[in-house]
């Protein structure tokens, strides 16, 4: 199973070999502009849910999904770098 950047560098390769750069970004940005109401939508998930409900499924997912290592490294990296400014 690949990661989220590996499956979006292998489609974009995909698409601009295909499509050629331009016309694959063309693509890109034609499926992002039909996506609807995002604020519908999300008031259709949320609207119905307390805040204890979102936290516990919030953390039941990061606890399911755990961040890769290397991206921990990057966030470690990130906040020792913000805190010495």
């Amino acid at each position: 199973m690949y990661t989220e950047s590996e499956l979006r560098m292998i489609g974009m390769k995909c698409l601009s070999d295909r499509l050629g750069p331009v016309d694959a970004e063309r693509f890109i940005v034609s499926m992002n502009r039909n996506a609807g109401d995002y604020t519908l939508a999300r008031r259709e998930v949320f609207d119905d849910i307390s805040i204890d409900e979102f936290r516990k499924s919030s953390r039941e997912y990061m606890d399911s999904h755990p961040l890769p290592p290397e991206t921990v490294v990057r966030i470690e990296a990130f906040k020792a770098q913000n805190d010495r400014d």
